[in-house]
């Protein structure tokens, strides 16, 4: 297991390296804000501003390291203690339980939706008219295509209507 005295080191030299960067990071701030009309003064406020947060951040994990530091200690000083045999578990054969039969009921059939289902019911269950989603043309005949999938081809009076895609190219290669 390790050694306490270095697990404290190890805390104390993490929060000290993240406040020596965020000390670092306020100085290049300070330093870029009086440079900040030349390129290099941009660079150096932005970089003291990534070292300042990422001193934060080193602070914080050097916290989180202290409360473990804290809980460890705190769960090694509680060992279990044994005063007297635990007494022996009683045995005891449980009732038989009853049979009962399970109701006669049908099988699950799918039920009509309650009145007025459509005006509460998420819009991919309730059926509704397709939208026009896309339409282009090509060869003189006008391709649209709607939200159910299908697609209805326009051109010289004349409209069919194909429910997807794949049967459209079905038709074209057929």
């Amino acid at each position: 297991m390790r050694s306490v005295w270095f697990f404290r080191l190890t805390r104390w030299g993490v929060f000290g390296l993240g406040a020596a960067l965020a000390a670092w990071g306020v100085a290049a701030m300070f330093e870029g804000w009086d440079k900040i009309q030349i390129e290099r003064g941009w660079s150096l406020f932005i970089a003291g501003a990534v070292a300042l947060s990422g001193g934060v951040v080193t602070v914080a994990i050097a916290a989180a390291l202290s409360r473990l530091d804290h809980a460890l200690a705190t769960f090694s000083l509680q060992a279990p203690r044994v005063d007297a045999p635990a007494p022996a578990p009683v045995i005891s054969q449980p009732a038989p339980a009853p049979e009962i039969e399970p109701p006669e009921t049908a099988p699950p059939t799918a039920m009509a939706p309650p009145p007025g289902f459509e005006a509460y019911a998420p819009k991919r269950y309730v059926e509704a008219e397709p939208v026009e989603v896309d339409r282009y043309e090509n060869g003189g005949a006008l391709y649209v295509m709607f939200s159910d999938g299908s697609v209805e081809i326009r051109g010289e009076g004349r409209v069919r209507r194909f429910a997807s895609l794949s049967e459209l190219r079905a038709q074209v290669n057929a």
